[in-house]
């Protein structure tokens, strides 16, 4: 995926803000538009394959960087029972806190009138946040989440969590629903991930931007669903790391929706 550099390849945390910062002031964030634009990628064969695969962009890029960078043709090869979906799920969605309205009404209840047996969020980077803030709010949707180097907030509050001896020791200290980061981390809190909506995590092993939110997020995972890759929040290490998911994809019970549907009616009843 050849990502506007400009926007992905930080260093610093403190580059990273004043990136931010300047994305929005310039207008890089675009406002976020109803319906929500995506890019349809049907099997080859063109036959509608039982599951979907929704992919969520980053910060820099547009969606058609999955087609760009060959993540698409890599679906197909592994022979994958997906479609595949990308909406252009810009920083203006999340700006202006429409993303997962949007994201509902434009891509997943479409999806399941169409008669998708299960429906997967594949994050990368902000796309991560997005997909744990959708499943927060509507776990019944959802079927597995694939994160890759999610951006799960800045420095501070890892260093709360942390001094506080990790997330099952936090007390979030505001209910300020616009307090976005500890409202993402106090739901983290509250899950027991092994009996839910699977998720899997990879990340860089050395990455400048995500720093300590992975592996935070990594302590209340099952083990057997966290991996790592060399490298910082670059390309070339998102899609080793997804790579690595597509590999879970193929090893997975895929053929009915009931154990995952189950799942979600779990996860729903938290």
């Amino acid at each position: 995926m050849k990502i506007n550099h400009a926007c992905w390849a930080f260093r610093l945390p403190a580059i990273a803000l004043l990136m931010l910062v300047s994305l929005i002031l310039t207008g890089c964030a675009a406002t976020g538009t109803a319906p929500l634009q995506s890019l349809n990628y049907p099997r080859d064969d063109n036959v509608r394959q039982p599951n979907l695969l929704v992919l969520l962009r980053g910060l820099g890029a547009d969606n058609t960087v999955f087609e760009k960078q060959g993540v698409i043709e890599e679906i197909r090869d592994l022979g994958l029972p997906f479609d595949v979906i990308a909406p252009n799920a810009h920083f203006g969605y999340y700006q202006s806190q429409t993303f997962e309205q949007r994201l509902k009404e434009d891509v997943i209840d479409p999806a399941r009138r169409q008669g998708y047996q299960q429906i997967w969020l594949a994050g990368f980077s902000m796309g991560g946040l997005g997909a744990l803030v959708y499943l927060r709010s509507h776990p019944e949707d959802i079927d597995g989440i694939l994160l890759t180097s999610p951006f799960l907030g800045w420095p501070g509050i890892h260093k709360e969590i942390h001094q506080a001896g990790g997330i099952s020791g936090w007390v979030p200290p505001t209910d300020d629903p616009k307090d976005w980061e500890r409202m993402i981390w106090r739901w983290i809190s509250q899950q027991d991930f092994s009996m839910q909506v699977p998720i899997w995590l990879g990340y860089g092993e050395n990455d400048m931007l995500t720093l300590a939110g992975p592996p935070l997020l990594a302590t209340v995972l099952p083990e057997s669903r966290v991996f790592t890759a060399p490298g910082n929040h670059t390309i070339a290490t998102f899609k080793t790391l997804f790579r690595q998911h597509l590999l879970t994809l193929a090893n997975q019970n895929l053929s009915g929706p009931e154990l995952l549907s189950s799942r979600r009616k779990a996860f729903a009843a938290n």
